[in-house]
């Protein structure tokens, strides 16, 4: 990566040998000029001050100064370090970057692969914010990292119209549901549960043939309706554990369909035959349990 000092010194040379949209010694070369030693200096404030009169309803004569402030606000957002934030300098230097590369209609500004190159860095980072909020997860947080995560997919498709980023938001919602797996695990939070499987049900909904969320989610199902029965001891009454039995029976009947679906994305997979006849088992479906049971005998051999 090239040092800040670097980066501002092409910026200071684009200022005075780039092709400019505007007559030489112009008003808003000086203006940019002074905008760029400023930044430079660490006055951000002062140099967008310099670029505010350009800013106010920009055309192509402007681009130049949309691409210098969105540089500033970016610069100014590296240096105050504030992850998490979906407004303030990163959002502000996202708008003019994007503002600056519209009107740049040629495509031809010496300065537009590094108006590129800084709108890639800040949606990079709202997708390192993506990580570091599912790394510290609380439940009640998931539409804030997908508004994370959203606002890197706005800037990568931006960049690259035939991005396609459903592969990486299921990946986040997986991660979501292995988060709130480790919180029902501490809390025995029946939301918690519910979170797991709805986490995991969205990365269905966008990827219906990932054979791990399929199967994790049908694991997480079934081993639910276990903890239930497990959870009886002598002191349990004759109508809690009707309860239980009701209620484990549906977790059970829940579960079947995703081991189910399993089984056809990836046929004869010995983990998913061991669910398929666990799962019967714990139904009371002696012929299918032992169809599978077969079935797991002949995977295991082959």
């Amino acid at each position: 990566m090239r040092s800040l000092s670097l980066i501002w010194m092409c910026a200071v040379a684009l200022a005075v040998t780039g092709p400019c949209w505007a007559q030489p010694g112009s008003a808003q070369d000086l203006a940019i000029e002074r905008a760029i030693a400023l930044g430079k200096a660490g006055q951000f404030e002062e140099g967008l001050a310099q670029l505010n009169p350009y800013l106010q309803a920009p055309s192509a004569s402007e681009a130049k100064a949309c691409y210098v402030a969105g540089f500033l606000l970016k610069e100014r957002f590296k240096k105050e370090n504030m992850p998490g934030s979906l407004s303030g300098d990163r959002a502000e230097a996202v708008r003019w970057l994007r503002q600056a590369l519209d009107l740049d209609v040629r495509r031809v500004a010496p300065w537009r692969n590094s108006a590129e190159k800084a709108l890639g860095y800040l949606g990079g980072t709202y997708f390192d914010d993506v990580v570091l909020g599912v790394d510290a997860f609380e439940p009640g947080q998931e539409a804030r990292i997908l508004e994370l995560f959203e606002a890197h997919e706005a800037v990568a498709s931006y960049l690259d119209a035939n991005l396609d980023a459903t592969a990486e938001r299921t990946e986040v919602h997986k991660n979501m549901a292995r988060a709130y797996r480790q919180w029902f695990e501490a809390t025995g939070d029946e939301a918690h549960f519910e979170g797991i499987v709805s986490q995991y049900e969205q990365a269905l909904a966008l990827s219906p043939r990932d054979m791990t969320a399929t199967y994790n989610l049908a694991v997480n199902i079934y081993n639910r309706g276990v903890a239930q029965i497990n959870a009886m001891d002598e002191n349990t009454t004759l109508p809690e554990i009707l309860a239980i039995n009701e209620s484990s029976r549906a977790l059970f009947e829940r579960a079947l369909p995703w081991f189910e679906q399993a089984d056809v994305l990836q046929p004869n997979r010995p983990e998913t035959l061991r669910g398929l006849m666990i799962v019967h088992h714990a139904l009371f479906h002696p012929e299918q349990e032992e169809a599978y049971r077969v079935q797991l005998e002949k995977a295991l051999t082959r």
